[in-house]
């Protein structure tokens, strides 16, 4: 007698199994939320909530494409406020709506594709260019705004405004927009070639080299992606509050990555998913919404969002040695010389 072969669960099936569990923790804490505190539920709460998830949300999408194929970018926060910023001065300079936001975006993919070129075909650790690029973006930033007012650029035509502040039955035209290009992102993955083959290059490089995919290539490309999504994010929440100032995007490179990690990411590469970085990003949105209706102080604010990183940091270490067949005791160091011994 054959034995069956155990199907599958659907989640598993779609490799959503880490997604579905965050997205089960997101509605637990939206539910204590708002049976702890009213004020969670208040329109103005919701309204800030969408204008929170939305920017953090595009950005996300770009870095989750870099973690599928085992690379992240620390300058994101950088691009944001950088982008933000040429658009607000293409504007000021007297450019038309369109060529200004179109300066924001170049200025993303520019900057991506710096950080491609030097990680997909100089050869440069990713982690090292990234984090010289965001503080490098970060000190352009302060030379052009040296000269400015504190509040930075804010006299803009209401055609640029009305790219962050348009709305739907009370729902934030930019949040709906998220959302959507969120759900293009995920039918692109699971639907297309190229989808595929960011998960088949993050998880087993040398095969997916040898099977035809360009490897340099496709990493020159996300980078790319990541910094124009960046850039997006930037002009259109400079466009929301009506400021494009040196603090824009400040910061926002590790609740991104804490997002990414949480959603289903993997700095080792080979998983993730765009709904997982939605997951991810409603996650971090609202901790950080209940530190604040709760009263929360900043010190203990930093205390425990470094906590939720390490400790996604450790079980995403664990997941990828459990994955290459580690067994625990080696993991956690158990009986070191029972192992030495069967290695003998």
């Amino acid at each position: 007698m054959t034995d069956q072969i155990r199907k599958p669960s659907v989640l598993r099936a779609a490799r959503l199994e880490q997604e579905s569990l965050t997205c089960g923790v997101v509605i637990a804490l939206a539910l204590v939320l708002a049976v702890v505190s009213p004020a969670f539920l208040d329109p103005n709460n919701l309204a800030s909530l969408q204008t929170a998830v939305a920017p953090n949300l595009i950005v996300a999408l770009g870095m989750m494409t870099l973690f599928m194929i085992g690379r992240f970018d620390l300058s994101v926060g950088a691009v944001m406020g950088i982008a933000g910023i040429a658009s607000a001065m293409a504007l000021n300079a007297g450019w038309p709506v369109p060529l200004a936001f179109a300066a924001g975006i170049g200025t993303g993919l520019a900057i991506g594709a710096f950080n491609g070129a030097m990680v997909a075909f100089v050869g440069i650790n990713h982690l090292i260019v990234t984090l010289g690029v965001l503080y490098m973006t970060r000190g352009v930033i302060e030379v052009v705004m040296s000269g400015q007012a504190l509040a930075g650029f804010t006299s803009f035509p209401p055609g640029f405004v009305t790219l962050g502040t348009w709305g739907v039955a009370g729902l934030s035209g930019l949040f709906l927009f998220a959302l959507l290009l969120s759900l293009c992102f995920e039918g692109g993955l699971r639907l297309t070639l190229t989808g595929r083959k960011l998960l088949f290059l993050g998880g087993n490089p040398a095969a997916a080299e040898a099977t035809g995919i360009r490897r340099r290539r496709t990493e020159f490309w996300c980078f790319v992606l990541c910094g124009g999504l960046a850039a997006l994010a930037g002009v259109l929440m400079t466009a929301r509050v009506g400021m494009a100032n040196r603090y824009m995007g400040e910061g926002l490179e590790m609740q991104i990555f804490i997002a990414c990690l949480i959603g289903g990411g993997s700095i080792a590469g080979g998983k993730g998913s765009y709904v997982g970085a939605l997951a991810g990003v409603a996650f971090v949105t609202l901790l950080t919404n209940a530190f604040n209706l709760l009263s929360v102080p900043s010190a203990w604010q930093a205390v425990v969002i470094g906590a939720v990183l390490v400790a996604v940091v450790v079980v995403d270490g664990v997941m990828v040695l459990r994955k290459a067949g580690r067994p625990w005791s080696a993991i956690l160091g158990l009986f070191p010389n029972r192992i030495a011994a069967g290695r003998a």
